[in-house]
């Protein structure tokens, strides 16, 4: 009898307990109706299980106001309170560019979290079975998978609970006529031009025919195996992704994380596919990246690019891999400073000027990223602080000679998003000194010089 494989599958899952309070989503087709009434067997052994029904109507066939309207009568036969949810599903596909399957899955599983919530109920009940996970298995495999694809149908996912998995669909139809149960049919399943309907009425039926009877168990079997391990390595890439990872990198401001692409060689290539995978995600908001985008990433030396649309560039810098913000559109500008006013540029960093005698500073605290020090007396104020220009070139310290600008920016691999926003600090119409570059050996401070001119730079907070 199907209700005893049904009540030891719930129990030695412990998917649920007998004081639990469930929702379930009944479509009124034969899978939801039998969930029901295994529910209310159940029930008599569990008194004090609480029940309700929820029903999304997606308003996509003639026939989904009848469905509705069994699924009521259903609930007020058996005295089930009942929860109703509309929407215009293909309008909704249409707007967001779905498919009508993915669209109504959506919308039906925001409907049955709002109304759990609502009604509040431990858990939710969906129908699927284990001819479905077959199914779901099949159609994963012949689009493409990993092992996260593999898991099929999860036994739990949140507080949604699939407690037929154990259920073949003939069982169910065969304990449907047995009690003289009625449903209402969904005339699309008998569409072949759908995928899942095609495998489960032709392909299903000929390999349990010619290769092996016990497919459909075999297939879920493998799901559940595949969920089993893809928790553990879930968990593994959890405990990881902070130490392969770090918030905003070059610029502090930045929502991004970067991920080090270098350690990864490090590690099995299953793990660095998954925090690549788990990037991507994160980042750029793939949904689902392919095992070719995951490995395109893999591969990427410095300088390289991964792409997906315009406005969603990764690139790999000093083994790191970062997000490419959105380019703020270069802004001409130039103005004089005294060099102790401080002053703002693009809203994003402040510049500190402070002038101060030499013999006062025992040691000078390097950082050509965060500041500089400058012979004050060989400066001829005030400053122009000016945007980059063609052409721009100077003599940094430690170089023998002059160089262009653009070529010791990449030199330094100064972010390109950076480059042309940086400052040029500017004495009598000689390069001073640029964020992220030494000054100019003509201006350093040497034993012989008296004062210093401090700059120092921050990023804005607002």
């Amino acid at each position: 009898m199907i209700y005893q494989r049904f009540k030891k599958f719930i129990e030695a899952n412990a998917l649920f307990w007998p004081q639990s309070r469930l929702l379930v989503a009944v479509s009124g087709g034969q899978d939801s109706v039998a969930l029901v009434h295994l529910l209310l067997e159940l029930k008599k052994d569990w008194p004090s299980l609480e029940l309700a029904i929820a029903h999304f109507n997606h308003q996509l066939r003639k026939t989904a106001g009848a469905d509705e309207h069994f699924v009521r009568q259903l609930a007020k036969k058996h005295g089930l309170k009942i929860l109703v949810g509309r929407a215009k599903v293909r309008e909704y596909a249409r707007k967001h560019k779905l498919n009508l399957e993915e669209a109504g899955r959506l919308k039906r599983y925001e409907f049955l979290e709002k109304v759990a919530e609502k009604w509040g109920a431990d858990l939710i009940l969906t129908a699927h079975t284990m001819t479905d996970q077959a199914e779901t298995v099949l159609i994963k495999i012949f689009r493409g998978t990993g092992v996260e694809g593999l898991q099929g149908i999860r036994l739990r996912a949140g507080r949604v609970m699939r407690p037929m998995l154990c259920l073949r669909r003939q069982e169910i139809e065969d304990y449907l006529k047995e009690k003289n149960l009625k449903y209402r049919v969904d005339e699309t399943n008998l569409d072949t031009a759908i995928l899942r309907n095609k495998i489960r009425l032709k392909l299903i039926p000929l390999l349990e025919k010619e290769y092996d009877s016990e497919l459909v168990a075999h297939l879920a079997q493998f799901a559940l195996i595949a969920q089993d391990e893809n928790e553990a390595l879930a968990e593994l890439v959890e405990g990881m992704w902070p130490v392969v990872t770090k918030k905003g990198g070059h610029n502090t401001h930045s929502p991004f994380f970067e991920l080090d692409l270098g350690s990864l060689k490090e590690i099995p290539v299953a793990v660095a596919r998954r925090l690549v995978r788990k990037f991507l995600k994160v980042s750029l908001g793939l949904a689902s990246p392919s095992f070719d985008q995951t490995q395109a990433v893999l591969a990427l030396e410095d300088g390289q690019k991964f792409s997906w649309g315009k406005d969603k560039v990764l690139v790999r810098e000093q083994g790191w891999l970062k997000r490419v913000e959105a380019t703020r559109k270069k802004v001409d500008f130039s103005f004089m400073w005294d060099g102790q006013q401080n002053i703002r540029i693009h809203d994003r960093w402040e510049f500190q000027g402070k002038f101060i005698p030499a013999k006062k500073l025992k040691q000078l605290d390097y950082d050509d990223s965060k500041r500089c020090y400058l012979d004050a007396n060989k400066l001829s104020l005030p400053l122009e602080v000016r945007s980059r220009k063609a052409g721009d070139k100077y003599r940094p310290l430690g170089l023998k000679g002059e160089k262009k600008l653009k070529e010791l920016l990449r030199e330094r691999k100064i972010p390109q998003e950076d480059r042309d926003l940086l400052p040029v600090f500017i004495s009598a119409g000689k390069i001073v000194w640029v964020p992220g570059l030494p000054v100019s050996d003509e201006f350093r401070v040497t034993d012989k010089t008296k004062r210093i001119l401090l700059i120092e730079k921050s990023d804005w907070s607002g």
